[in-house]
């Protein structure tokens, strides 16, 4: 089995701390939509992991999640198992698998 890990790294005119937030796909809580929205307010890198492939990913224009997040021109990736992740476009999402 692969673990992928999908590491959102925030864009920063100065350097960056070195910190990152690690997460567990399987373990965040998505709303009733299956839609996750990642605020990364404190700086540091996140990474999240998961075995789910992506099968999806863009830009959405304009879209409110069920829980009530405006994500209009958020970036996201949906995954095979359903969930979609939301997250800043000032962030970039890379994807490395793991054994």
């Amino acid at each position: 089995m692969t673990t992928r890990v999908f590491r959102l790294t925030a864009e920063r005119k100065e350097a960056p701390s070195g910190e990152t937030v690690t997460l567990a796909l399987d373990e965040l809580m998505p709303d009733e939509g299956g839609e996750i929205v990642v605020l990364n307010q404190a700086g540091a890198d996140t990474a999240v992991l998961t075995d789910d492939p992506v099968t999806a990913r863009g830009v959405k224009d304009t879209h409110v999640t069920r829980a009530g997040h405006d994500v209009s021109g958020y970036a996201y990736c949906r995954f095979a198992g359903g969930m979609t992740l939301f997250y800043p476009r000032s962030h970039h999402l890379g994807v490395t698998d793991k054994e």
